[in-house]
């Protein structure tokens, strides 16, 4: 086993397939990790009596966070892959509707002609807004999220100018 100082250029999956020992920061941009949550699962395992070594391949070495590949990828993909996606930077408003999936409310704003306030006081208006229009807020993420299968119906419908008078 080796210690791989910055992996830069690195794809996701061969940082995740490398049978090697990382610093933290060296792999958080890579594989889009919040550090902060890592060492707070960490310690949630040391303090529940685990070993965050063995569990999920993390631990600190003196003063920097170091990560052992072949137990941290499977507790990654299991518990660190976020739920929520990102548009890809081409995507236009049309193509991002086209889309399966959760999204950051304030990424969907930036390519609708509609803004997050507007959208947010339409999920407060109603009993369930994931389920009537696809915008609600995450408890555990504490953000508002857009599921795009429900969302993208609801806003065609809106875009078409159908039932204003309810909007």
């Amino acid at each position: 086993m080796s210690l791989v100082q910055s992996p830069k250029g690195w794809s996701r999956e061969e940082v995740l397939n490398y049978d090697g020992i990382f610093f933290l920061k060296d792999i958080v941009k890579i594989l889009g990790l919040d550090a902060a949550k890592v060492k707070r699962k960490a310690r949630e395992i040391a303090d529940s009596g685990g070993s965050p070594w063995e569990r999920m391949g993390a631990r600190k070495l003196w003063n920097h966070w170091v990560v052992r590949m072949r137990i941290f990828a499977p507790f990654y993909r299991e518990h660190l892959v976020s739920k929520v996606k990102r548009p890809e930077s081409e995507w236009d408003g049309n193509r991002l509707l086209h889309q399966r999936g959760l999204f950051y409310l304030t990424d969907v704003c930036k390519r609708i002609p509609f803004s997050a306030h507007q959208l947010r006081y339409q999920a407060k208006r109603r009993e369930n807004p994931r389920r009537e229009i696809g915008v609600f807020k995450d408890r555990e993420l504490n953000t508002y999220l857009v599921d795009m299968e429900i969302f993208a119906p609801w806003i065609n419908h809106i875009w078409e100018g159908r039932d204003q008078d309810q909007y």
